[in-house]
C-alpha cells in the first residue's frame, strides 16, 4: 500500500487504504516523540494501581473480553478483510483463536505468576520465595500482516502479568490498531492502561526511546535489527519475531495427497503473507514428480479475490510495496533459470492480488530461495535423501517453522531434532501457531523470546528472590572474620557431600 503523507505545518498525517479496492479508510496522524511520552507517561499511571491487582483479580477482569469479541464479530472480520485483505474464513479463525487464547491466559495465570516456594540446600535455615513482578510499561509493536493477533497476543500477556501497554500498530493497519484498546476499554480494563499511538517508523523508534521497560517487535530482520541496536544502548529486554523462510520435507514414504493438500494451505494462507508459510519444498527426488503434479493441481483450483467474497481463499496483497517485493523475487528467479510451474504475475483490475505460483529449477543465488518472499509463492526443490532435505532446511539464516511430511512418525521426529526451528509439525503445517497452549517463536534470524504459552506469561515478568530467616543465628559460616578454621570447615563439607566413598571414609577417620 502507498501511503500517501499530508504535511501541515505540525503534523504529519497518512492514509490507510482497502487493498482490495485502493479506497482510503481513513486519515490518522504520525504521533511525535512527545505524544509517545505522554502515551507512556499515562500508561505507568495506570500501571501503578491494576499492577497491585492480584493476577486471580486481573485474569477476572480480562475474561470479560471473549464476550466483547464474540458480540464484535462481524465488525471485527470486516474490518480485517477490508483494511488487510484477508479471507472471511481466515480473519474467523484468527478471532476464535483469540478468545481461547484469552480462556488460557486466565486460566493459568493465577497459578503460573503466583510465588514459588523454594528450599535450596545450602540455606534450609532461610525461608525462600521467587515471585513474579510485571516489567511496568510494555510497548508492542504489531505488523501489517495479522494486525488484531499479533497486537493482541502479547498485549494480553503483558496486561495479565500487571503492565500497562503502548501498541504502536503498522502504519498499514492503523485501524485495526485503534480497534484493540476499543476492545479492551469495552471488557472494563482500567481507561488509560492500554495506549495506541499511530505512525509511521520514526513513532517506533520514539517507542523504543520513551522509557518503556519492555519490547515486543513482531516485523521484519531490518526493523529488528534497528530495534534491538537502539535496545541495547538501554539494556532493554526485547522480544523479537523476525519472519522466516519456513520449509517442508516431503519424504518418499509421505501420503502425497494429504502432503500437498497441507503444502498448498500452510504456503498460501493469508496470501502467504504470513510469517509461517511454506516458501520452499524439499521433495525426495523419487517421488517428486508425482508430488509436483498434485501440488500444482491444487495451486491451478485456488479461487483469487476481494475478502468480501465468503468462498475467496486468496486475498488482497497488503501493501503495493509488498506485491512489488513478490514480483521482484519472481521476476529474479525467472531471469536466472527457474521455471514457473503455475501462476505468476498480478491479476488484471483494481487492488493488489498476487496469482499462486509454484516455482521449480531454482538456485541459491535466487532472491526467491535467499530472502523471505512474503506471498503466495512456494519453490520446490528435488533431494536425493533426507539428509539432504535437512542439510538445504538448514542452510536458510531463519528458523522459524518447518514441517516434515511421511507416514513413518517416528523417522519424522527423529528428523525433527536436526531441524533448526522453532516449530517442527509432522504431517501439518501453521496450525500450531494458532495453539493458546504452544510457546511461538525462532531461532537465528527470525528472533528470539516467545510468546503465548506460559512462556509467554513469564516472558512479561521480571524474576525476583525474597528470603528471610526461619531461624537467627549470630553469624554465618561464610562471613568475615576468615580463619583457617573457616577454610576445614569448607574443605571438609566439600568431601562429605561431593566427594568419593574413599574421601568420606578418609574423612572420618580424620585423614581429610
Amino acid at each position: 500500500m502507498t501511503i500517501e503523507q499530508t504535511r501541515t505545518s505540525q503534523r504529519c498525517f497518512l492514509d490507510s487504504r482497502n487493498p482490495a479496492t485502493g479506497e482510503v479508510l481513513g486519515t490518522f496522524p504520525v504521533c511525535t516523540t512527545d505524544d509517545v511520552r505522554a502515551a507512556v507517561a499515562s500508561a505507568r499511571q495506570a500501571q501503578r494501581s491494576w499492577g497491585a491487582l492480584t493476577a486471580r483479580k486481573r485474569a477476572r477482569a480480562l475474561r470479560a473480553l471473549r464476550g466483547v469479541l464474540v458480540r464484535r464479530m462481524d465488525e471485527l472480520v470486516r474490518l480485517e478483510v477490508t483494511e488487510q485483505g484477508k479471507t472471511q474464513v481466515e480473519a474467523h479463525g484468527v478471532l476464535l483463536a483469540l478468545n481461547h487464547l484469552v480462556s488460557f491466559f486466565c486460566g493459568v495465570a493465577p497459578r503460573v505468576l503466583k510465588p514459588r516456594r523454594k528450599l535450596p540446600f545450602m540455606g534450609l535455615h532461610r525461608a525462600h520465595r521467587v515471585i513474579y513482578e510485571p516489567h511496568g510499561v510494555v510497548g508492542v509493536i504489531s505488523p501489517w500482516n495479522y494486525p488484531l493477533t499479533l497486537s493482541l497476543e502479547p498485549i494480553l500477556a503483558a496486561v495479565i502479568a500487571g503492565n500497562a501497554v503502548v501498541l504502536k500498530p503498522s502504519e498499514h493497519t492503523p485501524l485495526v490498531g485503534l480497534k484493540v484498546a476499543e476492545l479492551l476499554r469495552e471488557a472494563g480494563l482500567p481507561e488509560h492502561l492500554v495506549q495506541v499511538v499511530t505512525g509511521d517508523g520514526d513513532t517506533g523508534a520514539a517507542l523504543v526511546e520513551s522509557g518503556i521497560d519492555k519490547l515486543v517487535l513482531t516485523g521484519s530482520i531490518d526493523t529488528g535489527r534497528k530495534v534491538a541496536a537502539l535496545a541495547a544502548g538501554r539494556v532493554l529486554p526485547v522480544t523479537l519475531e523476525l519472519g522466516g523462510k519456513d520449509a517442508a520435507i516431503v519424504l518418499d514414504d509421505a501420503d502425497l495427497e494429504r502432503a500437498a493438500a497441507g503444502i498448498v494451505w500452510g504456503g498460501s494462507l493469508n496470501a502467504g503473507q504470513a510469517c509461517l508459510a511454506i516458501e520452499r519444498v524439499y521433495v525426495i527426488e523419487t517421488v517428486a514428480d508425482r508430488f509436483t503434479e498434485a501440488l500444482v493441481a491444487k495451486v491451478k483450483g485456488l479461487r483469487v479475490g476481494p475478502g468480501s467474497d465468503a468462498e475467496t481463499e486468496i486475498g488482497a496483497i497488503t501493501t503495493e510495496a509488498q506485491l512489488q517485493s513478490i514480483e521482484r523475487h519472481v521476476e529474479d528467479a525467472i531471469a536466472k533459470g527457474a521455471k514457473v510451474l503455475c501462476g505468476g504475475g498480478r491479476l488484471d483490475g483494481p487492488g493488489w492480488f498476487y496469482r499462486p505460483t509454484v516455482l521449480s529449477e531454482t538456485t541459491d543465488d535466487m532472491l526467491v530461495v535467499r530472502e523471505e518472499t512474503f506471498g503466495p509463492v512456494i519453490v520446490v526443490e528435488r533431494v536425493r535423501d533426507a539428509a539432504e532435505a535437512v542439510e538445504r532446511t538448514n542452510r536458510c539464516r531463519f528458523g522459524l517453522t518447518c514441517s516434515v511430511w511421511t507416514r513413518k512418525l517416528g523417522r519424522g521426529r527423529d528428523l525433527a531434532h536436526r531441524i533448526e526451528a522453532g516449530d517442527v509439525a509432522i504431517n501439518e503445517h501453521g496450525a500450531p501457531a494458532g495453539h493458546a497452549e504452544i510457546p511461538w517463536g525462532g531461532v537465528k534470524m527470525s528472533g528470539y523470546g516467545r510468546t503465548r504459552g506460559v512462556e509467554g506469561l513469564l516472558d512479561m515478568v521480571t524474576t525476583k528472590h525474597v528470603s528471610w530467616p526461619r531461624f537467627q543465628t549470630r553469624r554465618e559460616l561464610y562471613w568475615f572474620p576468615y580463619s583457617g578454621r573457616t577454610v576445614n570447615s569448607l574443605r571438609k563439607a566439600m568431601y562429605l557431600l561431593y566427594g568419593s566413598w574413599r574421601d568420606r571414609i578418609a574423612l572420618f577417620f580424620g585423614k581429610r
